[in-house]
């Protein structure tokens, strides 16, 4: 029997009694992606989300260090989550982002930047012929909320702005926006489908379904079958899982303090308007009340004058003697 552990999945309900462990965090996805033994699940991943743009097929796949450090310390050191090589040459930093962050892109920028300084060799013939360098990033969030076209995947890369046919192979950028995918299992029809299903379901499934239970992705359900774990692979699993439990508490945390703020904010400004609006009124309404009630009193001061009181006894009557 699995080992019942509580955990928690954005955007989900907690799952008490959990069979598999959730795709998209760190431990399993290296667990499935960063062995040698699995290769043929990396291959498949990338080209299922990058075949149209690859020069040709890969036939084979290194794993690299997943860390490029810099010659000084000053320099930030860029961390992949997967930094591979093909038989073709290419280098591929492929990663899964869980939690938003501003300048994303810019990140990419700046490991894309670091690979390509670790592969060229300084020398009096400094040749700039390069491999063509593919980052593949899985997103748990939106990036660009706005973006309205809806595509699962975003694919970004070097053109010619007014002749935008022409393009530059040398880097290529591909986003798997996963909140964009809401394809049932029955809707699933390629590669690329069972994939992202994968990552938003894994952690939701009990057994294996007909359509995972093949050579490609059955090692996927057996790595990630959380009583398989043995005891250091649960402390880790464990760990990832309360990382991933805070940061959903901060993030809810952030969103009702915001909500918070926002409403009382709103209502010292909706106070502050109706105390300015209601003395306005009040003024107004207080000048138009005393004009009438003046014009009432010198009407009857009049009428007195005009029946024949005496101007000392009328102003007497009316309180207005010195």
């Amino acid at each position: 029997m699995p080992k019942k552990i509580a955990i928690s999945i954005p955007k989900t309900k907690r799952i008490e009694a959990a069979r598999f462990a959730p795709l998209f965090i760190d431990f399993t996805f290296k667990r499935v992606f960063a062995a040698e033994q699995r290769k043929d699940q990396l291959i498949s991943l990338i080209e299922a989300f990058l075949e149209e743009y690859l020069q040709a097929r890969i036939k084979d796949i290194v794993l690299l260090p997943n860390e490029q450090i810099n010659k000084t310390r000053k320099q930030r050191a860029a961390v992949f989550d997967l930094h591979c090589r093909d038989n073709n040459g290419n280098r591929f930093i492929v990663e899964m982002q869980l939690a938003k962050r501003d300048h994303f892109i810019g990140k990419l920028l700046v490991y894309i930047s670091h690979t390509i300084t670790g592969l060229a060799k300084k020398g009096k013939m400094y040749k700039f012929d390069l491999p063509i360098i593919y980052s593949l990033s899985f997103l748990n969030y939106e990036l660009e909320p706005e973006d309205k076209h809806g595509d699962v995947t975003q694919h970004i890369g070097l053109s010619n702005l007014k002749h935008t046919k022409k393009r530059y192979p040398h880097i290529h950028i591909a986003l798997a926006m996963l909140t964009r995918f809401r394809k049932s299992l029955e809707q699933c029809k390629t590669t690329c489908d069972l994939w992202l299903y994968l990552f938003k379901n894994l952690h939701k499934l009990d057994k294996i379904p007909p359509k995972f239970n093949n050579k490609l992705f059955r090692p996927v359900f057996e790595v990630a079958e959380i009583c398989n774990f043995n005891e250091i692979e649960l402390r880790d699993y464990e760990a990832n899982m309360k990382y991933l439990d805070d940061y959903n508490a901060t993030i809810e945390y952030a969103k009702k303090e915001a909500k918070r703020e926002g409403m009382e904010k709103g209502m010292e400004k909706g106070v502050a308007i109706g105390e300015t609006r209601g003395i306005k009124k009040g003024v107004t309404l207080g000048m138009k009340k005393g004009v009438a009630i003046g014009r009432r009193q010198i009407n009857k001061l009049f009428a007195l004058l005009e029946s024949g009181v005496p101007l000392a006894e009328a102003k007497r009557k009316f309180g207005l003697e010195n």
